[in-house]
C-alpha cells in the first residue's frame, strides 16, 4: 500500500509550483513503506504526531480523515484577505459570446423555424434541458416531432 502515491500525483501538474522555484525548498522522503492496509493509518498518525505545532499550516492532526478539522484564525484571515477579480458587464458579455453556440431549428421540410444564440436559450424557450439540446445538435438526429437542431444554418 503506497501512501505516497496521492502526493506524487498532486505534484505532477504543479508547473507553477516548480516554475516559481519552490522545488529547491521541498524534499520528499519515504520514511517507512507500509504494506499492510490496516497499519497504514496508525503509521501515518505516528508521523503526524511528530510534526511540531509551530510547523503546522492548514494541518489536520488526524490521519486518514479531515472530519472535524477547523481552520486556524490565521488561515481564515488569509482566506478572507484574498481579493476576487470581478468582470465588467462588457467582459461578461464578450465571454458569453465567445463560448455560446448558436442553435438553428428546422422542421421536417428543412425550413428554418427559429434560431437561438445559445443552447441554454434554446432549451429555455423549448422547455427542455440544455443537455437535451446539446445532444440533438451533436448527433444531428431529429427529435420525436421531427425537428432538426443544428449549430450552423442549412444551405
Amino acid at each position: 500500500m503506497a501512501k505516497w502515491r496521492p502526493i506524487q500525483y498532486s505534484f505532477t501538474g504543479g508547473y507553477c509550483f516548480l516554475s516559481m522555484g519552490f522545488l529547491e525548498n521541498f524534499e520528499f522522503f519515504v520514511i517507512e513503506f507500509v504494506t499492510e492496509k490496516e497499519l497504514l493509518i496508525k503509521v501515518e498518525q505516528k508521523y503526524l504526531d511528530m510534526v511540531p505545532s509551530n510547523l503546522r499550516y492548514n494541518f489536520c492532526p488526524t490521519a486518514g480523515s479531515s472530519l472535524g478539522y477547523t481552520h486556524t484564525p490565521e488561515a481564515l484571515a488569509a482566506i478572507r484577505g484574498r481579493t476576487r477579480k470581478t468582470h465588467s458587464e462588457e467582459t461578461k458579455a464578450a465571454i458569453g459570446a465567445a463560448i455560446s453556440k448558436a442553435v438553428y431549428v428546422y422542421d421536417r421540410d428543412n425550413v428554418l423555424v427559429d434560431s437561438f444564440h445559445s443552447h441554454t436559450a434554446a432549451a429555455a424557450f423549448l422547455g427542455v434541458s440544455q443537455q437535451a439540446v446539446s445532444k440533438l445538435v451533436d448527433t444531428g438526429r431529429r427529435n420525436r416531432r421531427g425537428y432538426l437542431y443544428t449549430s450552423t444554418p442549412l444551405t
